[in-house]
C-alpha cells in the first residue's frame, strides 16, 4: 500500500479526492486567470504553490479547456520552451524557435493542432532569477511580450516564490501589465487545515483520536493561527509510518516481501495491521513523532548515515543545492562535476546507484525530460545548505561566476578579463572545473598575456610617434611665429622633453607665457604632462612628487556613475557592487556604504550632508554621508529621464522635493511630508528648485510645466504661472544660475526658455556645425530637419540646461531603437546651441560634429556626454563609440584625449577628473595651474634639502 500522504511532492491533478482546504484560493485563481493574458502567482516557500495550480486550478478546467504546458526554466527557459511547444505539438514545428516570432509561429501552430487555449505554466520561476544571466532574462521578455501582445489564444502562469519578486521588475519595464494581475498564496489557516487533515484521513479509512488534528497542528506552529503545508504532509507521512509498524521511505510504497534497503542497515519487511482492522492516528502516536524543527534534518542524516559511502552520498547530495540554497535540476554528469568542485572525484557507477537510492527515498524526483534530477522541495536543499562550509560555498560562488561568463563566451565571443582573472587567482590551487571551463580560463589568460605583451609594442612605438607628431606639431607652429629666439625655444623644448621631462614641460611652460592663445601649444602642454603623471618613477624623482599631487581616487569596484556637487566639493556616485562613495575634495577622505538595491540615480545635499538614492523599483531613500538611513520615500521613474526626479532645498526649513506620479511631495529634515504640489494631470516627469529656494518647476506628461510658490494665506504652495506651448510630453525643467528663466526640452523637438511671466523668450537656436546656421524653435519642418549633418537638432529632446557662463545650451537628445540582441533601450546623444553673441560659442565650431582640418572632409562623432569649464575656456566630449573624452578648446581644436568617461570641472576650472575603471583620475587642464603645481614641487623639494636636477 501507498502512503496517502505527499511527504515533498506537489498535488497532481489525479491528486484531487485528497486535495482539500484550498477551495477559496482555487475560486481565485481560476476566476483571475481570465482577466489578463498574465497571472502571476506567487507566496513564501510551503504556501503549496505549485499543488494549486496543478491539483486546483487544473480541475477546474475540462480537457476541451486548455492545452497546459509545464515549463521548468532547466539549463535555459528558452530552450525549455521550445521544448514544451515541440512535445505538445501533433505536427512537427518547422521553425528553429531562435526569435520571438519563432515563437508566435510555434503557438499558432500549437494552437491549430488543438483548438485549445495555450496556458503556459512556468513553475518555479524564481529558477530564472537564480540561475539566468542578463541575455536569457530579456530575450525570454520579448517573447512574452510579444506573445502576450499577439491575437493567439496564449495565456501565462508564473509560479514563484515571493522573496525573488524583485526580479520581475525588470519585465515591467518593457510589459507594464506584468503586475496588474497577481495573486499571493497565503499560509494554510488552521481551520483550513483541519479539513487538509481529517478529509484525506476520511478517504483512506483512517480514524483520528479526538483532539489529535488540533494536537498536531499545535505541536507544527505554536501559538500560530497558519501552518506551513510542507511540514505538515511530512509528520502525516511519518504518523502514517508510525502507524503502520514499518518505517520505510518517506512517502513511499509498502511493497510485501521486499523493502528499498538491505536488512543489515535497518530495513524491514511491512506488514498489515493486525485482523486488517483501519488504521488510527491517536495522540500517543504525535507524541512519538519528535521535533518538527529538525525532522528532514535528522531524517537526512539518518539516511546518508545507513549508506555505505556515506560521504560522496552526502557531496552529492550538495551538487543539487544552489549557491543561494535552492534546489537545482542536474544531470549524473553535471553532479559528478559539481562534486569534484567541492574536492570528491565520485566515478559515474557510483552516481548513478546514489541517484537511484535517493530516488527510492524520495529525496530526489525522477529523471525529467531533460535527464535532470532534482531534490524534492527546497525544504530538503535548504537543510542540505546547512551542512556547507564556507569553503564549499566560495568554491561555487566562483564556479557559478566562471559558468556564467563562460555561457556568456559562447553567445557573444567575451573572455575573462584582468579583474575576474585577478578574483579567481585567490582560488586557482582549490577550483576544480570541467575541461571547457578550464580551458575557457587558459585562453582567457593567454589573450591578456598576449595584449600585455602588445601594449608593451605599442607604448614604445607611441613614445616615439608622439615626440615626431610634437616634433611636426611645434614646426608648425613655430612657422607662424616670429624670430629666431622662438625657434631656438622649441628646439630646446623637444630635446629636454625626450631627456627630461619635466625640464621640457617647463621649457614649453615659459613659451606659454610669451603666447598664450596657441591651441597647438596648449595641447603639447597637456600631453607632455600627462605624460610625465603616468610614467614610472621613484620617490627620489621630482615626477613621484608630481604624480602623488594628482594621484587617483580608487574604489573597491568599477565606478557606474560619478558626478561632482553642484557647490564642488565632493565627488559622488557608485560602483559595480553597490556600494555608494562620497569624496571630499578638501580633506581627501571618502566615504562609502551600501546601496539597498539597484541604484538609478543619486542627489546630493551639501547643507544637511546627505544623499538621496533613487532604486529602480520606485523606492528611494536618504541616507547620510556616513551610510546612516534618515528616511525611506517613494518617487516614480519614468522611460526616459532618471535625473531632477529628487532635489535639495539650497536653505529654509524644508529639506527635500520628490516627484510622486502627478503630484510633488516635499519634506522635511525628518522625512515627514509637509505638503504636496498638486495640479498635473499626468506624470511628473522633473522638477527643479530655485537658486534661492523660494519657487519649484515641475514638468509633466500632461504637456504643462507648472512654476510653484509658497503663498502664506493659503499655507501651502501653489501655481505662481504656467508655461503652455509645448506640444508633447516635457521631459526636463531647470532654473538658470539667477533663478530668473527657466529652461524646459520636450517630446516634441523643443527646447523652450521662459521668464516668470510665463512667456517664451527665444525665438531661435543657433547651431554651429562649421558655418553658422541657426533654427526656429516651434517644431516647424526646415531644410535642415533631414540633413544628416543637422538632423540631430530637430530630434527628441529630454534635457536641456545652461553652460556656466550661459551663452550656451547643453541638450540631451534621445532616439528610441534595439540593441544587438533585438531588446528594446533608448540612445542618449548631446548636442549644443549657442546664442550667437560672441565668446566661447561664437569661437566654437563643433559641438556635434568634429572636423579635421580646413578644407578637408567632416568627420562625424556622436557625444555621449558634453561639458563646459566654469571658465568656458575648455570644453570636455565623450565620444560614445571610441568610450574617449576629447578636450576642445573654444577655437575647435583637439588639446588631447583621454580614455573613460564622465568627465568633471571643478568649480574653478582648474582640473579635469574622469573615471576608468576602478579610478577616478584627476590633472590640471589649464598651462598656468601646471606651472603652480611643478613649481610647488620643486621648491617643496629644495626646500626639504632633497636631491634634485637643476633647472
Amino acid at each position: 500500500m501507498k502512503s496517502p500522504f505527499k511527504f515533498l511532492d506537489s498535488y497532481t491533478k489525479d491528486d484531487r479526492a485528497i486535495f482539500f482546504g484550498r477551495d477559496r484560493e482555487i475560486e481565485e485563481l481560476y476566476h483571475r486567470v481570465f482577466e489578463s493574458r498574465i497571472m502571476l502567482v506567487y507566496g513564501v516557500s510551503g504556501t503549496g504553490k505549485s499543488s494549486l495550480i496543478h491539483c486546483g486550478l487544473a480541475n477546474k478546467f475540462q480537457d476541451t479547456d486548455w492545452l497546459p504546458i509545464v515549463i521548468r526554466r532547466g539549463g535555459n527557459i528558452i530552450e525549455s520552451m521550445a521544448a514544451g511547444i515541440r512535445s505538445a505539438s501533433l505536427t512537427e514545428q518547422q521553425n528553429k524557435f531562435t526569435s520571438p516570432s519563432d515563437f508566435k509561429k510555434g503557438v499558432r501552430s500549437l494552437y491549430l493542432d488543438h483548438y485549445k487555449p495555450v496556458f503556459f505554466i512556468f513553475d518555479q520561476f524564481e529558477e530564472l532569477f537564480i540561475f539566468g544571466d542578463k541575455e536569457e532574462r530579456r530575450s525570454f521578455i520579448h517573447i512574452v511580450k510579444l506573445l502576450t501582445e499577439s491575437e493567439l489564444q496564449c495565456r501565462m502562469i508564473f509560479v514563484m516564490r515571493e522573496e525573488y519578486m524583485a526580479g520581475v521588475t525588470e519585465f515591467e519595464k518593457f510589459i507594464p501589465t506584468f503586475f496588474t494581475n497577481r495573486v499571493r498564496i497565503e499560509k494554510m489557516s488552521h481551520l483550513n487545515a483541519l479539513e487538509a487533515i481529517n478529509k484525506p484521513c476520511n478517504v483512506f479509512n483512517i480514524s483520528l483520536e479526538e483532539g489529535f488534528a488540533e494536537s498536531l497542528l499545535e505541536k507544527l506552529s505554536p501559538g500560530e493561527t497558519d501552518v506551513e503545508l510542507t511540514y505538515l504532509q511530512v509528520f502525516l507521512d511519518k504518523i502514517y509510518r508510525l502507524a503502520v509498524g514499518f518505517v520505510p521511505p518517506p512517502g513511499g510504497e509498502l511493497k510485501g516481501g521486499s523493502s528499498p534497503l538491505p536488512e543489515s542497515k535497518g530495513g524491514s519487511i511491512p506488514r498489515e495491521k493486525e485482523g486488517g482492522s483501519p488504521l488510527s492516528f491517536t495522540l500517543s502516536l504525535l507524541s512519538r513523532t519528535g521535533n518538527v524543527s529538525d525532522l528532514l534534518g535528522s531524517f537526512l542524516d539518518e539516511q546518508i548515515s545507513l549508506l555505505d559511502n556515506s560521504d560522496s552520498a552526502l557531496v552529492l547530495l550538495k551538487s543539487f543545492v544552489s549557491v543561494k540554497g535552492t534546489k537545482q535540476p542536474m544531470t549524473p554528469e553535471e553532479a559528478g562535476e559539481y562534486a569534484l568542485t567541492l574536492g570528491k572525484d565520485i566515478k559515474g557507477p557510483v552516481i548513478k546507484e546514489l541517484i537511484q537510492t535517493f530516488v527510492n527515498l524520495r529525496i530526489l524526483c525522477e529523471k525529467d525530460q531533460n535527464g535532470r534530477y532534482e531534490l524534492r522541495h527546497d525544504a530538503l536543499a535548504a537543510k542540505i545548505y546547512e551542512k556547507f562550509t564556507i569553503a564549499e560555498k566560495e568554491l561555487l560562488e566562483v564556479r557559478k561566476y566562471v559558468e556564467n561568463a563562460y555561457y556568456t563566451y559562447e553567445k557573444r565571443g567575451i573572455l575573462l578579463d584582468r579583474r575576474d582573472l585577478d578574483y579567481l587567482e585567490a582560488y586557482e590551487n582549490k577550483l576544480i572545473l570541467t575541461q571547457s571551463l578550464t580551458d575557457f580560463v587558459s585562453l582567457s589568460k593567454d589573450k591578456l598575456l598576449k595584449q600585455r605583451h602588445a601594449l608593451k609594442r605599442i607604448t614604445r612605438i607611441s613614445t616615439l610617434i608622439f615626440l615626431l607628431i610634437l616634433a611636426i606639431t611645434l614646426r608648425f607652429y613655430i612657422s607662424t611665429q616670429q624670430g629666431d629666439d622662438t625657434y631656438a625655444a622649441f628646439e630646446s623644448a623637444i630635446v629636454q622633453s625626450i631627456t627630461d621631462p619635466v625640464k621640457g614641460l617647463i621649457a614649453e611652460l615659459d613659451l606659454w607665457e610669451k603666447d598664450s592663445t596657441s591651441g597647438q601649444l596648449h595641447g603639447i602642454i597637456l600631453k607632455n604632462f600627462q605624460s610625465i603623471i603616468t610614467m614610472q618613477a621613484d620617490s627620489a624623482d621630482p615626477v613621484f612628487w608630481i604624480q602623488n599631487k594628482l594621484k587617483p581616487i580608487e574604489m573597491e569596484s568599477v565606478i557606474i556613475n560619478s558626478e561632482i556637487s553642484k557647490g564642488g566639493r565632493y565627488i559622488f556616485g557608485w560602483t559595480e557592487n553597490k556600494n555608494v562613495f562620497v569624496y571630499d575634495l578638501l580633506s581627501g577622505k571618502t566615504s562609502v556604504f551600501k546601496a539597498q538595491g539597484i541604484l538609478k540615480h543619486l542627489e546630493i545635499s551639501e547643507r544637511d550632508s546627505v544623499l538621496a538614492l533613487i532604486y529602480e523599483n520606485d523606492k528611494a531613500s536618504v541616507f547620510s554621508f556616513e551610510g546612516k538611513k534618515r528616511y525611506d520615500f517613494t518617487t516614480t521613474l519614468n522611460q526616459v529621464m532618471k535625473e531632477n526626479l529628487v532635489c535639495f532645498f539650497p536653505s529654509g526649513n524644508n529639506q527635500m522635493a520628490a516627484v510622486n506620479d502627478n503630484n510633488t511631495n516635499i519634506y522635511n529634515n525628518s522625512g515627514k511630508i509637509v505638503y504636496k504640489l498638486k495640479g498635473h494631470l499626468e506624470q511628473v516627469n522633473s522638477l527643479d528648485i530655485s537658486p534661492d529656494g523660494r519657487f519649484i518647476v515641475t514638468a509633466s506628461s500632461d504637456k504643462n510645466a507648472y512654476l510653484w510658490n509658497y503663498n502664506h494665506e493659503m499655507n501651502n504652495y501653489s501655481i505662481y504661472d504656467s508655461l503652455f506651448g509645448h506640444h508633447d510630453t516635457i521631459w526636463s525643467c531647470r532654473f538658470n544660475k539667477t533663478g530668473k528663466y527657466i529652461i524646459t526640452a520636450s517630446k516634441d523637438s523643443t527646447i523652450k526658455i521662459w521668464n516668470f511671466n510665463g512667456r517664451q523668450i527665444n525665438p531661435v537656436f543657433n547651431i554651429v556645425v562649421n558655418t553658422g546656421r541657426y533654427r526656429l524653435n516651434n517644431g516647424e519642418e526646415d531644410e535642415d530637419r533631414t540633413n544628416p549633418r543637422y538632423s540631430k537638432y530637430y530630434g527628441k529632446f529630454c534635457d536641456a540646461a545652461f553652460s556656466p557662463g550661459e551663452m550656451e545650451i547643453l541638450a540631451t537628445g534621445y532616439t528610441n531603437g534595439s540593441d544587438s540582441l533585438m531588446n528594446s533601450r533608448i540612445y542618449y546623444y548631446k548636442v549644443m546651441f549657442t546664442d550667437g553673441g560672441g565668446g566661447f560659442p561664437h569661437a566654437y565650431k563643433r559641438s556635434y560634429f568634429l572636423g579635421s582640418a580646413a578644407g578637408e572632409e567632416t568627420t562625424s562623432m556622436t557625444f555621449s556626454d558634453l561639458i563646459i569649464s566654469p571658465d568656458e575656456k575648455v570644453a570636455a566630449a565623450v565620444d560614445s563609440i571610441s568610450s574617449q573624452i576629447y578636450i576642445l578648446t573654444g577655437t575647435s581644436f583637439i588639446l588631447t584625449t583621454y580614455a573613460g568617461s564622465n568627465p568633471m570641472f571643478s568649480n574653478n576650472g582648474k582640473e579635469l577628473y574622469w573615471v576608468s575603471g576602478e579610478k577616478i583620475f584627476r590633472t590640471l587642464i589649464q598651462p598656468v595651474e601646471i606651472r603652480k603645481l611643478v613649481e610647488s614641487v620643486i621648491k617643496s623639494r629644495r626646500s626639504k634639502e632633497i636631491n634634485f636636477i637643476e633647472i
